[in-house]
């Protein structure tokens, strides 16, 4: 399923590493087996929505694929895309309560390191969760508050959010620049009756 090859980092570029990552996180929110969640970094549930118990032997992406639902947020949705691509990472090497079905944030955090720098995860964290919060999003710089809070009110929801950095990290060569979605100037939707009036009048 997706790119579930385990690619070596050393044979990839970084900022392709990040474009194959948000690409298969995209697949993973498509076919439902991520659900976005702001405060959830990454729980692993069973059908009665319990925390799944993951066997500490077992690799994070197959014990993950295994549960009935994933929850994460966008640090949590890069992560499970990152074990799938790249390293055979075990569940007894995912944080201190992996086996019990929820991988915190310090470890995701100081393992996105590798792939991106710390300014594009408090970035990607504050914009998502919409502010200061988190491992890396309480690192945000004072004058990107109004940028975080513009991008954050932007999307509806957690899902529509999550796909937009996303998109915008694959449209930007690997790295995350929310001004860019920002300047994009919605498009004004038009009453039909409107429209229909407008062209009898001949305007």
């Amino acid at each position: 399923m997706g790119l579930h090859t385990y690619l070596e980092l050393k044979s990839v570029p970084k900022n392709i590493a990040r474009i194959l990552i948000c690409y298969d996180a995209l697949l993973q929110l498509r076919q439902k087996k991520v659900k976005a969640k702001t405060g959830a970094y990454v729980f692993a549930l069973d059908k009665q929505e319990n925390f799944c118990t993951l066997p500490n032997s077992e690799q994070v992406d197959l014990a993950l694929n295994k549960a009935a639902k994933c929850e994460a947020c966008a640090l949590g949705t890069l992560f499970i895309s990152r074990a799938r691509i790249f390293n055979k990472l075990k569940i007894r090497d995912a944080g201190q309560y992996a086996h019990r079905g929820n991988i915190g944030g310090e470890f995701i955090s100081q393992d996105l390191l590798t792939y991106f720098d710390e300014e594009q995860l408090t970035l990607v964290e504050a914009c998502f969760e919409g502010g200061l919060t988190g491992w890396c999003g309480e690192n945000l710089q004072d004058e990107k508050a109004s940028l975080v809070t513009r991008f954050f009110r932007r999307y509806e929801t957690a899902e529509s959010r999550l796909i937009a950095i996303l998109k915008n990290i694959i449209s930007n060569d690997g790295l995350f620049i929310p001004e860019k979605n920002l300047s994009r100037s919605r498009k004004k939707k038009v009453d039909k009756k409107e429209t229909v009036l407008k062209e009898n009048q001949g305007e």
